[in-house]
């Protein structure tokens, strides 16, 4: 990927392969592949979503920003105060989402630049903090709703705890919010299989992330198997490419893991080390084959071989 001058500083990737494994791992990654520094300066980086081609926005949960780079333009800021977003994704028409720790909502942006509330409560108890978000292909979007904007002032406004527990949500076009998930200590970062026939749920208080069965159409889940558990961890942030490989935020970088049999835990492949502790990950760019990566004050891109999956 050409350098631009919006491009910080480029250094070869470091890549750990698991042992049995390297000639896999390294066929993930062109051998010229690059950790490119695009912005720097913040408290708590999270949230990529590509929003264009080569237009990538993130949150800086802790300082109450959103921002965006560009190429032409390198980073700058979006939206502040944010209302301290977290997690962001594009709905089925392309808008984006965001997960909003402050308004204890999912937002959305509409084309003027407003942000509309989509959902901030579930019989009649408002959310905890919602954190992650993904589109399933019916559009319904699916959500983490941990307590962090609760318990961390400092990554939300605080407040008064109303749900009995923390949970995944299912929110369907017709505006309907569904629990379908029993309770987990962390629900984090979330993502589908190719086939949308499983999703993947990070706990980042227990340091695994589960394999979840999709099923009634999308609309419920089936028993949690343990996928892999992190170590170094926590899982944060996920996302899956259209090979079924997960890949994974943890404090020394990013793990790729590839699929196994229904019900057996995932095969480590190897990890990218990155200087700073990694928050949240998205695949994007005009080939769907870039990562963004936000880590701790530093947002980065990697170029892979592999493609991200539609969600």
């Amino acid at each position: 990927m050409p350098a631009t001058p919006s491009v910080i500083s480029s250094d070869p990737l470091d890549l750990d392969p698991a042992p049995g494994h390297e000639d896999a791992f390294a066929a993930l990654f062109p051998p010229d592949a690059t950790l490119d520094l695009l912005a720097t300066g913040g408290t708590w980086f999270e949230g990529p979503a590509w929003t264009g081609p080569e237009e990538i926005v993130w949150s800086d949960v802790v300082g109450n920003r959103l921002l965006v780079w560009t190429p032409e333009h390198g980073a700058g800021i979006l939206l502040e105060p944010s209302h301290h977003q977290n997690g962001h994704t594009l709905d089925a028409q392309g808008r984006l989402l965001a997960a909003s720790h402050g308004e204890r909502a999912v937002v959305r942006r509409e084309a003027d630049g407003a942000w509309m509330t989509l959902t901030n409560s579930h019989d009649g108890r408002r959310y905890n903090s919602p954190n992650d978000l993904v589109t399933a292909p019916d559009g319904a979007v699916w959500f983490t709703d941990p307590r962090y904007g609760i318990d961390k002032p400092e990554e939300g406004y605080g407040g008064t705890v109303e749900m009995d527990g923390c949970y995944v949500y299912r929110l369907g076009t017709d505006g309907v919010t569904t629990v379908v998930s029993g309770p987990h200590p962390g629900p984090n970062g979330l993502a589908f299989s190719p086939d949308a026939s499983v999703l993947y749920l990070a706990d980042s208080e227990v340091g695994h992330v589960l394999a979840l069965p999709v099923l009634d159409g999308g609309t419920r889940l089936g028993e949690p198997v343990v996928f892999a558990h992190l170590d170094p961890g926590p899982p944060d942030g996920i996302r899956v490419d259209t090979e079924g490989r997960l890949w994974s935020s943890c404090a020394s970088g990013i793990q790729v893991y590839a699929p196994a049999a229904p019900g057996e835990p995932g095969v480590r492949l190897g990890s990218v080390r990155v200087p700073l502790r990694v928050a949240n990950l998205a695949f994007g760019g005009p080939e769907r084959d870039t990562l963004a990566v936000t880590a701790t004050s530093n947002l980065y891109r990697v170029r892979t071989r592999a493609r991200g999956a539609a969600a």
